[in-house]
């Protein structure tokens, strides 16, 4: 073998295993002290990229299961809140019953006033002071912020309708309590008047009107019919404010320019106990088929109200289905909650204003579904020509435009105009407000939701909502043929899924306008729109402009976070589902619980001015049976109350199932990084072993190399 001096590669080639030995000694000892397999990228970089990202999951799984936590916790105070308010309303109702016995005397009945003021202002001082991080839970603050909460004298006289699947319908909120009456008249007579509160049942030959006088302190009156019955007028003669009318089973049939039932004062109720069939079938009738008088709420408990208006020859009535007659006008409004109805009506509305001028205030429909078919108007909102109406809010229902020229006994119901918003011709109505709704409907001229063909609406705005149909030349949100619409806001999940070969998907119909499109991302990629930021040409499918001169504003386009913004000073003040508590839940935006608790103040309970300091006062509050506007005030406080408890209730169980979901997730995504990244010890230490084993090894064979050299020397010595 060569003796080589200057290069002793034996050394080297010992040094670099040595070396070698090191390393690898150092990445097991890293690994066995570390646990981790993967510590960092060099040791494996897609291992890496996985195990980090499932790092940043498992650190926001846990935050989420904290905040599920404490947001159980800030529930549990509410519900603790609005247990101590059930029981004081309970302790009060034990103060009416006793106040209502004869055996007290009017200074007994002073001093259990005192006692049961008292109870009134310990349920102020338990909503004043129910707080959870300085959050007042039960004042209202986070209150879904709309009509139809107990009221003393108001339509509905019930509680907020609950907020289950879309369209499917609750208990009625106050249900018919009346004894059974014998009818007024004979089988015979023309006219009857009843003005005794009860159950009425029309005979099947009966023709003519049935006046219903002083109902407002009749215990309300129910209506149902032998059998299908002709030509019978129903007139509530009552100018006194909450008039209640039942109807159960009632099929009518007028051939008279005459409403079949017709309410004079304001906010009056109309509650479906049976189905019930309303037609109008007279050619040129102006009158609306149900005319709400000052204001009226519809509710039901599943059943159907089936309204038709139409003549002999069909496209000649013009009075509204449920609503205002042709040209008359009502500041009053119309409410729809827990019902199923079907309308089929011409050039008024089927649910708001007559044609020709007619008007209505707001139009409010809950937790309902309704079916309208017709041509030249608005399904719900105004009729044609110049007709109106105000703000049009629909929650949680299904709003469905049968159209498609169906046959009915051989006249031919054409498609309607807009489904929802303001008819055809000079109509107008204000902002229209859709949320959790589905919408299904194939128009002409005018689109599914917005401004009709040459008329106008204001500000749309849609979250959580499914529209889906056909128009001829008119959008799917927005403006028909020449209409014009305001601001367009679109969150949270919306999807369109519109077909018409001159109109927007969302925007403007054929030569129409709308103002500025704003929508969030989680509705733009629900939406077909290949161009959907084109500033210039004809976008169908898709946002913004229609064929021919139609304009989108400035055709601005932006896009919206889903939540709806807390600063006011904000360009889009999308609040009309009320302020939510925010549970969050998720990694992004729109992954959280909405959270609403009603106001449990004493105005909301409707007992603000509640005394028993008479006889007759503490009767009203446990119900007098002819009074319905003071029926059972306390009873329906505590069910009112009884109602939060269940809602936050069930919110707490939904919180507790989404932190169990969580924890699984968490333990699921904890096993998978373990798989990836965790080091196996046994492996780890008998590698760590070897490495030890060899890089002693090699420091010896590196010292005997480095002796080569030395022999040299001692020969050449």
């Amino acid at each position: 073998m060569a003796m080589v001096l200057k290069n002793n590669k034996l050394a080297t080639m010992s040094l670099g295993e040595l070396n070698k030995n090191i390393v690898e000694k150092g990445k097991r000892m890293t690994r066995l002290a570390s646990g981790k397999k993967i510590v960092g990228a060099s040791d494996g970089a897609s291992e890496f990229s996985i195990t980090e990202k499932m790092q940043v999951q498992l650190r926001s799984l846990g935050q989420n299961i904290e905040n599920t936590r404490t947001g159980h916790s800030l529930l549990s105070v509410g519900a603790g809140g609005i247990e101590k308010i059930v029981e004081e309303l309970r302790g009060m109702k034990e103060l009416a019953i006793n106040a209502a016995n004869d055996t007290n005397t009017d200074a007994d009945r002073a001093t259990l006033q005192k006692e049961f003021d008292q109870k009134k202002q310990d349920i102020a001082d338990i909503v004043a002071t129910t707080n959870y991080n300085g959050k007042l839970l039960l004042d209202g603050t986070y209150a879904r912020k709309h009509s139809g909460m107990i009221q003393t004298g108001g339509s509905s006289g019930g509680t907020v309708s609950p907020y289950g699947p879309r369209g499917a319908q609750g208990a009625v909120t106050r249900p018919f309590t009346g004894a059974e009456r014998t009818w007024p008249g004979t089988d015979t007579s023309t006219a009857v008047t009843i003005d005794e509160g009860g159950s009425y049942t029309i005979p099947s030959n009966f023709h003519g009107t049935v006046t219903i006088s002083n109902l407002a302190a009749a215990a309300g009156i129910m209506l149902s019919g032998e059998s299908a019955l002709t030509n019978v007028n129903i007139v509530v003669d009552d100018t006194a404010t909450g008039a209640d009318l039942w109807i159960n089973g009632l099929t009518i049939t007028n051939s008279t320019d005459t409403s079949i039932i017709q309410f004079t004062g304001s906010d009056n109720t109309l509650t479906l106990l049976g189905n019930s069939t309303l037609t109008q079938n007279t050619s040129g009738a102006t009158q609306a088929v149900v005319d709400m008088g000052g204001g009226l709420t519809v509710q039901g408990n599943g059943s159907t109200l089936t309204v038709n208006n139409y003549g002999s020859t069909y496209g000649s009535t013009y009075g509204a289905c449920i609503g205002t007659d042709a040209g008359s006008t009502s500041s009053g409004n119309l409410l729809v909650e827990n019902a199923n109805l079907t309308l089929n009506s011409y050039q008024g509305s089927s649910l708001g204003s007559g044609a020709n001028g007619g008007s209505v205030g707001n139009i409010t429909i809950d937790n309902s579904t309704v079916n309208v078919t017709g041509h030249y108007f608005s399904g719900i909102g105004s009729g044609c020509g110049s007709s109106s109406c105000g703000d049009i809010v629909i929650r949680q229902s299904t709003i469905n435009d049968l159209n498609g020229h169906e046959s009915d006994n051989g006249r031919m119901l054409g498609s309607i105009d807009t489904c929802i918003g303001s008819g055809y011709s000079g109509s107008s109505c204000g902002n229209i407000t859709l949320d959790s709704t589905i919408v299904n409907g194939a128009n002409r001229d005018s689109p599914l939701v917005g401004a009709g063909n040459v008329s106008t609406c204001g500000n749309i705005y849609v979250s959580n909502t499914d529209v889906i149909g056909y128009s001829t030349g008119g959008a799917g949100i927005g403006s028909g043929i020449g209409g014009v619409a305001g601001d367009i806001y679109i969150r949270n999940e919306t999807k369109v899924q519109h077909e018409s070969p001159y109109g927007a998907a969302i925007g403007a119909g054929q030569d129409g306008t709308v103002g500025t499109i704003y929508i969030s991302r989680s509705s733009l990629d629900l939406l077909d729109a290949t161009n959907a930021y084109s500033d210039s040409t004809h976008i169908i499918p898709g946002i913004g402009r229609g064929a021919g001169d139609s304009t989108a504003g400035t055709l601005s386009i932006e896009e919206l976070e889903d939540d709806p913004p807390q600063d006011p000073s904000e360009l889009v003040p999308f609040d009309f589902q009320g302020t939510p508590l925010i549970i969050h839940t998720g990694t992004k935006a729109n992954q959280h619980m909405r959270c609403y608790i009603e106001d449990l103040g004493l105005k909301a309970l409707g007992i603000e001015n509640a005394e028993v300091t008479t006889q007759e006062k503490a009767t009203k509050l446990l119900g007098n049976p002819r009074d319905p506007n003071e029926v059972g005030i306390l009873d329906k406080a505590i069910n009112y109350a009884l109602g939060e408890a269940t809602q936050v209730g069930a919110y707490m169980s939904r919180l507790e199932q989404t932190q169990a979901t969580l924890t699984v997730n968490q333990e699921n995504t904890t096993a998978a990084e373990s798989t990836i990244r965790d080091a196996d010890m046994a492996v780890e230490m008998t590698a760590m072993v070897k490495a030890n084993i060899l890089s002693q090894s090699s420091q010896a064979m590196l010292a005997q190399a480095n002796q080569v050299s030395s022999s040299v020397l001692d020969l050449l010595g």
